[in-house]
């Protein structure tokens, strides 16, 4: 028998437990339509089979695409029998598109049709790299990959302590860092969140974070294979309640911004806000930074229970987790129970920087070494750049270290790559200053003479923002002399 990893363990389990289970569903034409626990992971085999038979095992293969049912099949078959997955923002455009193909060395990339006007531009950069569309070739890889497939369950999964999976998060460099995680680190705290919630095949999971992002694709998504729960991927981000009405999910990830809308579409329209999220959640989570205190309440009195969660992409999600009923709403959860993290050169307060160790810590930055030893002290604890304390066994975050800004939608971005972005864009222009206010991402532009301050600077933005992800972009600025700053 082939060696078994715990990603090759879940899915012969499942095939025979939840083999014609309902299982993911995706939007299509105004109603969802899924396939069942048995398509899928017979799928995955497959998909598996044509990238091996193709000579790609070892191979590091991207997935540039929304969030579909493809991509999750795609991830699974690449991570367990292939090579490294390496997932895509499908906001990226240019340079960091062209960037993650060079800095991955990718082999081949599944694409999205809706994004093909981005690969073409890199596409001829890039002779040597197979691109596949995959509404028009998907289909065709699972054939061919079923033909020249011996059984299921034949292939040879990978090492569970090597690198198998790639996820870019945002760094105080101009580009986003690639880090690896091997299906050890994705499935270290699953034990831990069954602590928190009972969840099983009757369940509902609405995904709504992408599944390039690491709490998306691990907490939502992979750890699905765990617990048996369906899992329905949001369609239309603006038909989000329509939608969670047809579905009535029990749990749900979202970022703070996307709590506040839904507070404030029941306080308008005079109704509960759990019959706007379909009338049966049970567990949401929140991560990115803290729901204000009233509107949590609010949540909490309607009986659900609303958990602030703590993590990054180094520690493959995994940190912190609030357990349900929790009161304390300033802390960012719970340690994970497996976990040994610390505060490091703590003030006279408790705040230092954040470190830890466990299974759930990444291999490192892809192609970085030098990057990678920076972030771990003596001692093997990754240095998560945040600051914060500890106090029993619950984690208080308090800023960062570097120059990244934490937008309420949770994205993390560089005020430094876009400030840099700003200056580059006129030769009037003296210095910059990136910051948030009022929940959106605002410029000060300093120019060299006061002269300049009167000018299509609107045009100059605009020009800037072209270049910029969804949700990077400057919402407001303002143009003032350098003597301003000076005086600061």
């Amino acid at each position: 028998m082939n060696k078994m990893n715990k990603l090759e363990e879940l899915l012969r389990a499942d095939y025979e437990k939840w083999n014609k289970n309902d299982y993911l569903f995706e939007m299509k034409d105004g109603q969802y339509a899924g396939i069942t626990f048995g398509e899928f992971i017979e799928k995955v085999n497959y998909l598996a089979s044509y990238f091996v038979s193709n000579g790609y095992k070892g191979k590091n293969i991207g997935i540039y695409s929304p969030n579909s049912l493809a991509w999750m099949i795609a991830d699974v078959a690449i991570m367990n029998y292939v090579g490294l997955s390496v997932g895509l923002s499908k906001d990226w455009k240019g340079d960091n598109l062209d960037y993650s193909l060079r800095k991955c060395e990718l082999q081949c990339l599944l694409y999205s049709k809706a994004l093909e006007d981005k690969v073409d531009e890199v596409r001829s950069k890039y002779p040597n790299v197979k691109f596949i569309c995959i509404e028009e070739e998907f289909d065709n890889l699972l054939e061919e990959g079923k033909k020249s497939l011996n059984g299921l369950f034949t292939l040879e999964p990978v090492d569970e302590d090597a690198p198998a999976k790639i996820v870019f998060t945002s760094g105080s460099t101009s580009f986003p860092k690639a880090v690896m995680l091997s299906i050890k680190n994705i499935y270290a705290s699953y034990e831990a969140l069954a602590k928190r919630i009972e969840v099983d095949e009757n369940d509902v999971c609405y995904l709504f974070l992408p599944l390039n992002h690491t709490y998306g694709s691990i907490f939502n998504f992979l750890y699905s294979l765990v617990f048996g729960y369906k899992v329905y991927l949001a369609g239309d981000m603006t038909k989000m309640a329509q939608e969670m009405a047809m579905v009535k999910p029990t749990v749900f990830c979202a970022v703070p911004l996307v709590y506040i809308r839904f507070y404030e579409g029941a306080k308008a329209y005079n109704v509960p806000i759990k019959m706007l999220l379909g009338g049966r959640l049970k567990y949401l989570f929140v991560g990115g930074s803290n729901l204000p205190h009233d509107i949590r309440q609010v949540y909490m009195d309607e009986g659900m229970y609303l958990m602030n969660a703590y993590a990054l992409s180094e520690t493959a999600s995994g940190f912190s987790i609030d357990y349900p009923n929790v009161t304390d709403m300033d802390s960012a959860g719970t340690l994970l129970e497996y976990v040994d993290a610390k505060v490091k050169d703590p003030d006279e307060n408790g705040i230092g920087e954040l470190a830890i160790k466990g299974p759930n810590v990444f291999h490192g930055y892809y192609g970085d070494e030098e990057i990678t030893k920076r972030v771990f002290d003596e001692d093997g604890y990754f240095l998560t750049g945040d600051l914060g304390k500890i106090v029993d066994n619950k984690v208080y975050v308090k800023g960062r270290k570097d120059t990244m800004i934490v937008l309420i939608n949770g994205e993390n971005v560089s005020s430094k790559r876009i400030a840099d972005k700003v200056k580059e864009a006129d030769e009037r222009i003296q210095s910059v200053k990136v910051y948030v206010r009022d929940e959106q991402l605002t410029c000060d532009i300093f120019v060299k003479d006061k002269k300049d301050i009167e000018g299509d600077w609107d045009a100059v933005i605009d020009k800037v923002n072209d270049n910029l992800s969804k949700y990077e972009k400057i919402r407001k600025f303002s143009v003032m002399d350098i003597s301003a700053l000076l005086k600061g």
